[in-house]
């Protein structure tokens, strides 16, 4: 369900600022995974890398759908 779709879903003020902390620390963790991507040469750290750059954009796609 979209909150964008959804007029009658509505989020109060805390759980708005909760959703816009969880998804700035989510960003942090997707610079900081692409930064670290293009220095790291040991493949299974990259394959980890690029799994949790992969997990971090899921999820700010996912809470994004909520917010206004």
């Amino acid at each position: 369900m979209s909150g964008k779709e959804n007029d009658d879903f509505k989020l109060g003020i805390h759980e708005t600022l909760e959703l816009h902390e969880v998804t700035t620390q989510r960003r942090s963790t997707l610079l900081k995974a692409h930064m670290m991507d293009a220095v790291v040469k040991d493949p299974e750290l990259k394959r980890l890398l690029r799994r949790e750059t992969q997990n971090s954009e899921k999820a700010i796609e996912e809470i994004e759908t909520f917010l206004p």
